[in-house]
């Protein structure tokens, strides 16, 4: 298989948000190079397939939204060199909070009494909780995940969120996604994890479909579509329900918690991670 690797010249301040863009289209990242005048160079990679070019596009245009301003990219083709390879080296078992342990498939590790291990390949690196907004993520899902639950996972990417709301003793989980590539490789974790039957996942728009009554909705996207998906939310949310948002860049955190209280949502719970922020609303 080829690869279309791809490297964004950014200011230092934008680099996390930059890798962010990676990680939601599908691809892990690299850091090759900074220089001295404050711009970093972000590389990611896309398969070099009838996706490749609409996926360079929608790269190149969420990270002008970024920077404000047409970034420079640079896009080359790769042969003999197979990156999920190259990659898979580099991720190893690893603890999201106090429970949860999330493996890649292909790595031993002996569970402890009290672990819950997420069992993932993340293919793309469709998220695979080593980013700082999945991993809070993780970690308000253990805070407050009650049993019998019913969970919503809107942008489910690899499913890591669905597995482990389910694994925490979430009753049902619905993983909804719009990329058909992320919903097969979620439906394949989750058999991976023996969860057939309370983990649900289905290929649809963020913002539609969302009609099923849940009693915690979670979302890891960028601030403008959860914004967006508040209304929603609020819609399939009972009071009292919880409502976990990250993916939230904190100079946004305000415009977040603003639609939050425009839906009667109470924020009661924040996380932050470097310039990364996740928040939990509560609905009144």
């Amino acid at each position: 298989m080829y690869w279309l690797e791809i490297d964004v010249h950014t200011p230092d301040q934008f680099r996390d948000a930059v890798s962010n863009v990676f990680f939601e289209m599908g691809s892990g990242v690299e850091e090759p190079a900074s220089s001295n005048l404050g711009i970093s160079i972000i590389r990611g990679y896309f398969p070099a397939d009838d996706r490749g070019g609409r996926m360079v596009r929608e790269l190149q245009r969420r990270v002008a939204h970024i920077l404000g301003e047409k970034p420079r990219i640079e896009v080359r083709r790769l042969t003999g060199r197979d990156w999920t390879i190259s990659w898979r080296e580099g991720f190893k078992p690893f603890r999201v909070g106090e429970r949860l342990v999330v493996k890649p498939t292909w790595e031993k590790y002996e569970p402890g009494p009290d672990d819950l291990v997420i069992e993932l390949d993340p293919g793309l690196a469709f998220g695979c909780g080593s980013h700082a907004t999945t991993g809070m993520c993780l970690e308000l899902l253990e805070r407050h995940v009650q049993p019998g639950m019913a969970v919503l996972d809107v942008g489910t990417g690899s499913g890591i969120l669905a597995v482990g709301a389910a694994l925490l003793g979430a009753r049902t989980v619905w993983a909804v996604d719009e990329d058909p590539v992320a919903v097969r490789t979620a439906r394949e974790n989750v058999v991976q994890n023996n969860l057939a039957g309370r983990v649900w996942v289905y290929e649809s728009n963020l913002l539609e479909d969302l009609a099923e009554p849940a009693d915690l909705v979670v979302a890891n996207i960028v601030a403008e579509v959860l914004v967006a998906l508040c209304p929603a939310a609020a819609t399939v949310l009972e009071p009292g329900g919880r409502f976990i948002l990250s993916g939230i860049l904190d100079r946004r955190e305000e415009m977040v918690r603003q639609a939050l209280v425009a839906e009667d949502f109470e924020v009661r719970g924040r996380m932050a991670e470097g310039e990364w922020v996740a928040l939990v609303g509560v609905k009144r």
